[in-house]
């Protein structure tokens, strides 16, 4: 059994990180419409229950209390739109078209796991989401605060301004891999310029 894993980047960015990730959409939207199914595929169903809705959001809110940031609640609409979301991300395989289509009124984290087996419990592969999300934390300089790339999930998941969450998972055979996506959509969003150091506290 192999697992392979990869998490997107956050869509609030400097305005130079945004012309970066304009200019990339650009490219892969003349790819498309070279070879259109090179990317695209029926989306995969969704597996989002109470478990794992319940789960997600009680890690968030346990990281987050560490960085003195307050609970999150569950919104049913940001769950609606984390759903379709999740649906969305996983029509191209493994996170290739990353925030493509995002409401821009919510953050948004990424993550995709890819495995040989559908031996993997979701309540696993959830787990593991989060803490990946929160493993950033190693990269992140409080002192300077400030968004990167290498970042952006970490700073989101504890963002002192966020109050609503919803999350969902879709699961499904991909050409290669039994591939699982889950996403977190988040209200109101974090990453805001000239925010990190109010928003983003040390322990």
């Amino acid at each position: 059994m192999s697992v392979v894993t990869r998490w997107g980047r956050r869509r609030s960015v400097p305005a130079r990180s945004l012309q970066t990730m304009r200019t990339h959409r650009v490219v892969m939207t003349l790819l498309m419409l070279a070879s259109p199914s090179a990317f695209a595929r029926d989306p995969f169903p969704d597996i989002t229950n109470a478990e794992l809705s319940t789960l997600l959001v009680t890690l968030h809110n346990s990281y987050r209390a560490q960085h003195h940031a307050p609970a999150l609640t569950v919104d049913a609409s940001i769950v609606a739109y984390a759903k379709t979301r999740a649906r969305t991300v996983s029509t191209f395989e493994g996170l290739s078209e990353g925030h493509r289509g995002l409401d821009h009124k919510y953050g948004e984290n990424l993550y995709w796991a890819g495995s040989s087996t559908n031996a993997e419990q979701s309540t696993q592969l959830v787990t593991a989401a989060v803490k990946a999300w929160y493993n950033e934390i190693a990269h992140y300089n409080f002192k300077n605060g400030g968004f990167s790339a290498g970042t952006g999930h970490f700073t989101q998941l504890v963002w002192k301004g966020t109050t609503k969450i919803g999350c969902a998972v879709a699961r499904g055979k991909g050409s290669k891999w039994y591939e699982t996506y889950v996403v977190c959509n988040y209200l109101a969003p974090g990453n805001m310029m000239g925010d990190f150091q109010k928003n983003v506290l040390p322990k």
